[in-house]
């Protein structure tokens, strides 16, 4: 099997025009000089996506499946038939503004003791997207619950310099830059894990003393949160339930418990929220519907995709 110096592996559903830009900014950018594949996975969107990829993109590896297998799924689709030596995986509501493929690919040239890398990614407005994160613990799950957010500064990394590289705990899977050797020390994505697949990811691969390091030498824009707006049931479900499993997996029965309690709390909290204020908007009524549906879920949470 020939390598290809780079795949770019790419998992949509139903953000047909956040894709087209992707792609059309992804190839603007690309280097003559790297060999490159794009693999889309395709999670059987109904918004005429594939038809698009295909007139307008005929180099790119199509994979159209009959259902939404999930993003982990979906994106190990991708990687076993990658034939790259570095792997990028990459969101589909992602944008480039410059050669950043270049880049990352010359960072892990040039730092052989760094195996993943991420790019600083930006939101719509250009401003900083927080996109790296240490890893959950009991404080963090209980302020977040009480909405706390500011009390958690820290795991945002804000005692760092965002201007500069630093070793990070975990980084959001829009974009992750990574040597396809990892997949030899860790295994792909654990398709267990929507919605928390990236968090896990890092998490492997630091315990296998690989360096995750974040890279703000390019940035990239993320339209944050684009295919969730699409199904309230799945995203805010496996928000939570996700956070369960990633404590059952990684820490003691103790700490999962807990962790249990407190999903279940918050939940409960959100459907009194959402049962006052779904009268007065349709959003408010979708989100009251899906939190109803999680809460059947946190004492058992599904294997996949929720």
């Amino acid at each position: 099997m020939k390598t290809l110096d780079l795949s770019v592996v790419i998992v949509n559903y139903n953000v047909k025009d956040l894709i087209l830009i992707c792609l059309r900014t992804l190839y603007q950018f690309l280097p003559d000089s790297v060999a490159v594949e794009t693999i889309i996975v395709d999670n059987n969107s109904s918004d005429g996506s594939c038809e698009c990829i295909k007139n307008e993109f005929p180099q790119v590896v199509l994979i159209e499946n009959k259902d939404n297998a999930g993003f982990p799924k979906a994106n190990n689709q991708g990687f076993e038939i990658a034939k790259g030596e570095y792997i990028f995986m990459l969101n589909p509501d992602t944008e480039f503004i410059e050669n950043s493929i270049s880049i990352l690919m010359n960072y892990l040239k040039t730092h052989r003791d760094v195996d993943v890398i991420a790019p600083m990614l930006l939101n719509t407005d250009l401003s900083l997207q927080k996109s790296v994160w240490r890893y959950p613990t009991l404080r963090t799950v209980f302020y977040e619950t009480h909405y706390l957010t500011g009390l958690l500064a820290k795991k945002n990394y804000s005692d760092k310099d965002f201007s500069k590289p630093f070793q990070v705990d975990s980084f959001s899977g829009a974009a992750i830059f990574f040597k396809r050797s990892v997949f030899d020390v860790i295994g792909m994505l654990d398709e267990t894990m929507f919605w928390i697949e990236d968090v896990d990811f890092c998490y492997r691969a630091n315990k296998a003393n690989l360096k995750c390091v974040y890279d703000p030498e390019t940035k990239i824009i993320h339209h944050i949160g684009q295919s969730a707006k699409k199904n309230y049931n799945i995203s805010i479900s496996n928000q939570v339930v996700n956070k369960i499993k990633f404590f059952k997996k990684h820490y003691s029965s103790l700490s999962w418990f807990f962790v249990v309690l407190l999903s279940f709390y918050h939940v409960v909290l959100k459907i009194m929220m959402f049962g006052v204020l779904s009268p007065f908007k349709k959003t408010y009524y979708r989100k009251l519907k899906a939190y109803i549906y999680t809460l059947l879920r946190v004492f058992n949470p599904p294997k996949g995709i929720s």
